[in-house]
């Protein structure tokens, strides 16, 4: 392996350990925002809210994608 080849390998590497970090970390603050919904509001407006925010993070990350992916073709 070249120089630039083991380094373009490692930084790789290292992207796709944070990518796995991140989705971690999102994937724990989605649930506990889903505990502090039922934690702030009522019992029978808690569904309510946690549909909002899940069709707000669909919305989020539909727009990422087409963002970041799609608009690089």
């Amino acid at each position: 392996m070249t120089g630039n080849n083991l380094e373009s390998t490692f930084r790789t590497g290292l992207l796709f350990i944070v990518m796995f970090l991140m989705l971690i970390a999102t994937l724990y603050f989605f649930f506990s925002v889903q505990d502090v919904i039922d934690t702030w509001f009522e019992h029978e407006y808690s569904p309510i809210f946690s549909a909002i925010f899940s069709f707000i993070v669909i919305v989020v990350c539909i727009y990422l994608t087409r963002f970041f992916i799609i608009s690089r073709r």
